[in-house]
């Protein structure tokens, strides 16, 4: 059963609910209209990698609201997203579950307060999984226990509510891949406690999220990325990168990704001119991924000269 309770979390913070508090169920206990708006703008900044904007909006919605969950937790999805996609650091990874203690914190008292919020239960799924996800990374064993048994609570307790929500999708999504993905050898441990899907189930249910209207499409698009490319399976993969990079151009680490496919595909050319185009941002938060950029458009101009 050890792999079942960590497995689930671990695959299921994969999913990353970057959006899914936005124009959330919850009552934020201020009602504010210029929070809302300013929020808006953090979250934008986000999305597009301009994560000194972003931390300066958060910053100051923190001050005026400290209660509310929502600014932390973006806060904090920053290294997440650096250490998942670019570099598995200690620096990151400690800096990840320090900022993310506040954001499980105050999304446990709000839930506290509404206990049938999904927007808190997808919350605190997520970020328990990430804890676990990243604690796991840098071999912190006990504390990826505990974050994976307390994602996995929360994980049964999302399941548990009807809802079409495209972040409540999300979340059964991943779920379900994660269910269809285990081995066939340990298929008798999931049907004990009742979990049955398969992998087309939460790609299933990641469409309907990506094709939603609601801001957290971009996530269902970042994960139906990565899961189709993690599957070997790359023109699908590269039709979401395409997505994603057209409709967040700014953001990096999407253009990265797309970059990779496309060596995947073996079509180097298009990821040569994506990796220059990254260069040519030169991202000041996210000089990493310059880097390694810079080191794989080396390699491709090595292989085409060597042909």
């Amino acid at each position: 059963m050890k792999y079942i309770f960590l497995s689930i979390p671990l695959y299921l913070s994969l999913s990353v609910f970057i959006g899914s508090n936005h124009y959330s169920e919850t009552d934020t206990d201020n009602g504010s209209i210029e929070f809302e708006i300013k929020l808006v703008k953090g979250i934008d900044a986000y999305y597009q990698t301009d994560w000194v904007a972003a931390r300066d909006i958060f910053s100051e919605l923190k001050k005026i609201y400290p209660d509310d969950p929502r600014p932390y937790f973006f806060e904090s999805m920053m290294p997440f997203l650096e250490y998942f996609f670019v570099d598995q650091s200690p620096e990151l990874a400690d800096n990840f579950l320090n900022l993310s203690e506040k954001a499980v914190d105050l999304s446990q008292k709000k839930l506290n307060s509404h206990p049938n919020d999904t927007t808190m239960v997808l919350m605190l799924s997520g970020l328990h999984g990430y804890r676990g996800l990243v604690a796991a990374g840098q071999n912190r064993h006990r504390v990826a226990l505990s974050s994976g048994l307390t994602g996995f609570n929360y994980t049964r307790k999302l399941l548990s509510m009807d809802s079409d929500r495209p972040d409540a999708r999300i979340g059964r999504g991943m779920f379900y891949y994660m269910v269809g993905s285990i081995p066939s050898g340990m298929r008798w441990a999931t049907n004990m406690v009742g979990l049955r899907a398969d992998i087309e189930d939460g790609f299933y249910e990641l469409k309907q999220a990506a094709n939603s209207e609601s801001y957290i499409r971009n996530d269902a698009k970042m994960m139906l990325m990565y899961l189709y490319h993690k599957e070997g399976r790359y023109e699908e993969a590269l039709e979401y990168a395409l997505l994603l990079t057209e409709g967040l151009p700014e953001n990096v680490i999407f253009l990265y990704k797309k970059a990779e496919i496309y060596e995947k595909l073996n079509n180097n050319h298009y990821a040569a001119d994506v990796y220059r185009l990254i260069i040519g941002k030169n991202n000041n938060c996210l000089q990493s991924i310059t880097k390694k950029s810079f080191e794989r458009l080396k390699e491709i101009e090595k292989i085409t000269l060597n042909r």
